[in-house]
């Protein structure tokens, strides 16, 4: 269906016209986008050109990756294709699929992740590349369009994260960010020369990590944006939001270009130089901007070119000016169902707990005594970014009352519950120091727990019952690794290391840990003691595809349950950990994932939704000029 949308301002006076079109393949792929301007706008930022801006929807589905760039001339699209961790190149007009790189594994794990961007002369990629297991497993990497001449550009001894890999105009050097450099948990925006593979560092970030980063056209700026304090320090009713700023290379200066009181951050400089295109949550939704700039500057106010950008994700500009963007499509909620724990029988479908909220809810967790249901909450334009408002939200069991929790840390991965008031939360503190650390549910409070200062964890198992011990997993080659910390003398211990595991769980006594290994379409369910040793296989099936979710104890430690994908959905099974027959549960969702058992055994906590992202591209939308006049052709890639 195709909706075109005409808005006259005079005054008060509003007016709309709509014409549908019984072209149903068309609206999937054309849009008109139409400049709606609600009246609480301040009328000098919200005018809009008149040119016949158009977006089209260019890739979709479930196996679209946003973590690429577009080519300069529009013709193709770079990726990482998952299935193998390779980048791969794909047509924009046919969907031809071809694959850069060979050597992505998942044992031993090797995979691009991420910022797979291409030269302005449209032929080299650059990329990040992760190598499981390793002292330093970040590189830089280059490879040209074709496949050939694959190289590391550049690793470096100290930091433990890239972030970006974007070109030089002029091709010769790749702009990145260098997480934790040092023992203060800086940041550093550097250069890296094709040439000589030296490292130019530009700028020191000591509490926060820019991003957004892109060149000016003239290769004399950069712009990124950066979390602020607004109004002094971050709390959980006054968090830091997000400002633009463009920084001269040759360090003359730097100047802030966008300062308000909302979320701005960069979407590109424009290819004539004279505009940056930027994504704001100032009208209380996401929508595209564009700011005139000369000599690193601003010479205008923002202008709104399209409204309702809900999860954009920037892949680049083309040079005509058409510019390519992700949606990230995935969507998750919290159900519960209640299960009889004796015959397994449904006693309650599974219900959302939150059914008319619209974000991003995963990793649900019961407090030790049943009052609480803890689970992780993103809302905004990005999903898994730092753009993204991320809270763990506290629902209570009885009442239905749920509230957000924001700790007063740079991030935070998802907790668990330590005690019926406090959980442990992986995360940054405000110095970019990775640890662990207490929050207090309800004052927000939080206390660093020593023994996790720069260890490097995935994910979360919990801890032990006596709080002494917390164990957790580490990507390392060949799989993920079952480690355990001892909090008083700071020993880490691993516990297993042979293999791929999905996301473990700790029985309620805390004497054993049961994980399921998946080889081809073979999985086994292993328990095994939480001081280690040999694990015991209590199960093993067939089933097609990749062992998801995680496995989650019955609060009599009897039994596993744990989730089998097929083509329908996924199934809940539960299986005894004495041995014998598995047993299918009338529970079936599109996915199930981070189940938890309820102290009561009864009800049974999970998350489900859909995954997948899009890909568009927005035509002739950029000014003619830097005053902000409409004009210009059409434009196509």
């Amino acid at each position: 269906m195709r909706r075109v949308a005409v808005v006259l301002l005079l005054g008060i006076v509003f007016a709309s016209a709509c014409d549908q079109s019984t072209n149903s393949g068309e609206a999937e792929e054309v849009l008109a986008a139409a400049g709606i301007v609600p009246s609480s706008f301040r009328s000098g930022e919200a005018v809009q050109d008149s040119s016949p801006m158009v977006v089209r929807r260019v890739w979709g589905g479930p196996d679209v990756d946003l973590g690429g760039s577009v080519t300069p001339d529009g013709r193709y699209l770079t990726f990482i294709d998952w299935g193998t961790g390779n980048v791969a190149l794909r047509e924009v007009a046919t969907g031809e699929v071809r694959l850069l790189t060979d050597d992505g594994s998942w044992k031993p794990y090797e995979s691009a992740e991420g910022d797979v961007t291409v030269s302005p002369d449209g032929k080299r990629v650059a990329y990040l590349w992760y190598r499981a297991g390793e002292p330093n497993p970040y590189e830089l990497r280059v490879v040209g369009m074709d496949g050939s001449g694959r190289q590391v550009l550049y690793r470096n001894e100290s930091a433990d994260h890239f972030s970006g890999a974007v070109w030089s105009p002029d091709g010769q050097q790749i702009l990145t960010v260098l997480s934790n450099v040092d023992a203060d948990g800086t940041d550093e925006m550097v250069l890296i020369s094709l040439a000589d593979r030296s490292a130019q560092m530009l700028k020191r970030f000591e509490r926060n990590w820019p991003s957004g980063l892109s060149f000016s056209p003239d290769g004399r700026y950069i712009a990124y944006d950066l979390s602020q304090p607004r109004g002094g320090t971050r709390t959980e009713t006054n968090p830091e939001i997000r400002d633009i700023f463009v920084h001269a290379i040759d360090g003359a200066r730097e100047t802030p270009l966008v300062q308000h009181p909302a979320n701005d951050f960069v979407l590109g400089w424009a290819p004539d130089g004279k505009h940056i295109l930027f994504a704001s949550d100032r009208t209380g939704t996401v929508g595209a901007w564009v700011i005139p700039v000369a000599d690193g500057k601003a010479t205008g106010s923002p202008k709104l070119v399209k409204p309702d950008m809900w999860r954009v994700w920037p892949m680049g500009f083309t040079q005509d000016g058409s510019f390519f963007y992700g949606v990230n499509m995935t969507a998750r909620d919290v159900y519960v169902t209640t299960l009889d724990p004796e015959t397994g029988q449904v006693l309650a479908p599974p219900t959302s707990v939150n059914p008319t909220h619209l974000a991003y809810d995963s990793r649900p967790d019961w407090s030790p005594d049943g009052r609480y249901l803890k689970y992780y909450s993103g809302f905004g334009a990005r999903i898994y970014t730092g753009f993204t408002r991320i809270a763990c939200s506290i629902r209570s069991v009885e009442t239905g009352e749920t509230r957000e929790l924001v700790p007063d840390l740079n991030s935070f991965g998802c907790g668990r519950w330590i005690d019926g008031h406090s959980l442990l939360v992986p995360g940054k503190d405000r110095n970019n120091r990775v640890g662990a650390f207490k929050v207090d549910v309800h004052t927000g409070e939080i206390e660093p727990l020593p023994a996790f200062w720069d260890v490097e964890m995935s994910r979360l198992i919990g801890p032990s019952p006596d709080g002494m011990k917390v164990f957790y997993t580490r990507r390392a080659s060949g799989g993920a690794h079952i480690m355990v910390m001892d909090l008083e003398t700071g020993r880490e211990t691993p516990l297993y290391t042979d293999g791929y595991e999905i996301s473990p769980d700790l029985s309620p006594d805390g004497r054993h840990i049961a994980f399921v290994v998946a080889q081809d379409d073979t999985h086994r369910v292993l328990v095994m003691r939480a001081t280690g040793g040999e694990p015991q296989e209590v199960h093993r099936y067939e089933a097609e595809g990749h062992a998801s979710g995680n496995v989650a104890w019955s609060r009599d430690g009897k039994s596993v349950f744990y989730p089998v994908e097929t083509e329908g959905g996924h199934q809940l099974w539960r299986v005894s950990v004495a041995g014998g027959p598995a047993q299918r549960l009338e529970v079936q969702t599109e996915t199930l994932r981070n189940l938890r058992v309820h102290p009561d055994g009864r009800r049974i906590a999970f998350d489900s939704g859909s995954g997948g992202a899009e890909v568009w591209v927005m035509e002739n939308f950029l000014p003619s000029d830097a005053s902000g006049e409409p004009g210009g052709e059409r434009r196509t890639p």
